[in-house]
């Protein structure tokens, strides 16, 4: 984790307006990252990241009546986010837990992303998950790696190309192809992690509603991230 602000305990629940017993009680609970125990063990003081506080304010917790706030780009850019990399050590690089995710083309333009998607438990595997879907080219008809294939698709000369290779007799699985559609694009990208499913359902939906100009899957927008 980065050096970010932390809050005391009786910060965080005043920042949010509730008891700072039902805050103590949900960190003991679910242990969410940014809640910071010193010294971590049974007695320390809790205290609560920048970045938790914000995902508490706009997404909520299970046993706390919090007056939810809207995603604007100040909480965007407060979020503990990972530096842009490559598509590959993106993927390599996610975490085993809920979040969102966003891949722009490297080395292009202003940069702008051109698909944001968000990843829940996924029975354990969270972002990880996911993007190791894409990774290994079993993606092919949904999300990122759908749009990957249909562009790559529509390319003559990445047709063409691989036309070649088959009448060389270099054949290539249906997931090889996949993988290359996607590397064809040279992707790079950046996740953060959000608190559980509904964090990462409005935050997918702020950030699709912000860059919805450059994006891709810009219908996508999660029609139940407000429930």
């Amino acid at each position: 984790m980065k050096d970010e602000k932390l809050f005391s305990l009786e910060e965080a629940a005043g920042t949010l307006g509730v008891d700072t017993k039902q805050l103590r009680s949900y960190l003991r609970q679910h242990r969410p990252k940014g809640a910071i125990q010193k010294p971590p063990q049974p007695g320390g003081t809790w205290h609560v990241s920048a970045t938790l506080l914000a995902q508490l304010q706009f997404a909520g917790a299970p046993g706390m009546d919090i007056a939810l706030k809207p995603v604007d780009d100040q909480v965007i850019d407060s979020l503990e986010w990972s530096p842009w990399e490559s598509f590959e050590n993106t993927a390599d690089s996610a975490p085993v837990a809920p979040g969102v995710y966003m891949f722009r083309r490297a080395g292009v333009g202003d940069h702008e992303p051109i698909y944001v998607g968000q990843a829940g438990e996924r029975s354990g595997k969270g972002l990880r998950g996911r993007l190791k879907i894409y990774s290994s080219g079993k993606g092919a008809t949904s999300g990122l790696g759908k749009y990957a294939f249909d562009e790559a698709l529509a390319d003559p000369q990445w047709l063409r190309e691989l036309a070649a290779e088959a009448d060389r007799g270099e054949s290539r699985t249906v997931q090889q192809v996949a993988r290359l559609a996607i590397d064809r694009l040279h992707l790079e990208g950046r996740w953060v992690t959000c608190i559980h499913r509904k964090a990462a359902l409005l935050l997918e939906a702020a950030l699709i509603r912000k860059y919805h100009a450059t994006l891709w899957n810009v219908a996508g927008a999660p029609k139940d991230a407000g429930n």
